[in-house]
């Protein structure tokens, strides 16, 4: 059993990228971290506990493994996702089901099972790890920008829910990263002679950006002042550049928002 007192993260998909750096930085923070992933991470002062968010009765056991040992969860953090790229209509049902069952449904299940601990205990924070994607919807990514999407609403319904016991949500919406998340995409470029060329263009365009990207270490340096706060947003934009497209988002017509992305990606 591990020290009652001490604060307590649980990281989801935290064996490389986003949710190792996320990890890392709690731990050398003092909190006790547990990671949660299909296999084990580098860091041998982090428990790493066999995870499949895809699997409801994994995430159960997980959960509850991380539970019993620390005794308390004060922080979930809800990062594991994964990404297809392609044109939806010639997207698998499959691959559709898949990229949605990851990133949204996953961390539906985490939460749900880390709502129940926190709700008995009166506290707790669940940090959702989103995208930019949410609100800019990418041509090609569709899915993906719809399982963000979903993500960001369901934070902000979730928090609604178990505010009067104490615990609160928060999506954070990341752009560009620099991880092994672009290499490992599952592509499709099926019809891109249909399209013009388009499919590939774009996703090409895509993945330039994000292996010029910010750090793993910048965005988790983020979610770790989150959790040291005593009120979360509901939403944060990491970056002030990308947060001067969160302001853009809020200020300009959709149609025209749309006419921009379609000029940049379409």
């Amino acid at each position: 059993r591990y020290g009652m007192s001490r604060k307590t993260a649980v990281v989801t998909g935290a064996s490389r990228g986003i949710g190792l750096a996320i990890a890392r930085r709690l731990l050398a923070a003092g909190w006790q971290v547990f990671g949660l992933s299909r296999s084990e991470g580098p860091v041998e002062e982090i428990p790493w506990i066999p995870c499949d968010v895809s699997v409801p009765e994994s995430v159960n056991q997980a959960l509850e493994s991380a539970c019993m040992q620390a005794g308390r969860l004060d922080l979930l953090v809800c990062n594991a996702g994964m990404g297809i790229s392609g044109a939806v209509e010639f997207t698998s049902e499959e691959d559709a089901e898949l990229q949605i069952d990851v990133n949204l449904m996953g961390a539906v299940r985490c939460a749900r099972k880390a709502a129940s601990v926190m709700r008995k205990q009166g506290f707790g924070k669940i940090i959702f790890i989103s995208s930019l994607a949410a609100i800019f919807p990418l041509p090609f990514q569709s899915l993906y920008s719809a399982s963000k999407a979903g993500m960001n609403v369901f934070s902000d319904a979730l928090g609604i829910e178990l505010r009067p016991f104490g615990v609160q949500t928060c999506t954070v919406m990341l752009n560009d990263v620099r991880t092994d998340f672009t290499d490992s995409r599952k592509k499709t470029e099926t019809g891109d002679s249909i399209y013009g060329g388009a499919i590939r263009a774009s996703v090409e365009k895509m993945e330039r950006s994000e292996r010029n990207g910010m750090t793993p270490e910048r965005a988790a340096e983020e979610v770790y002042r989150l959790a040291e706060k005593k009120k979360l947003p509901a939403h944060r934009i990491v970056g002030a550049s990308n947060q001067l497209l969160g302001l853009l988002y809020r200020i300009l017509p959709t149609d025209l928002m749309l006419s921009v992305i379609r000029g940049i990606y379409g």
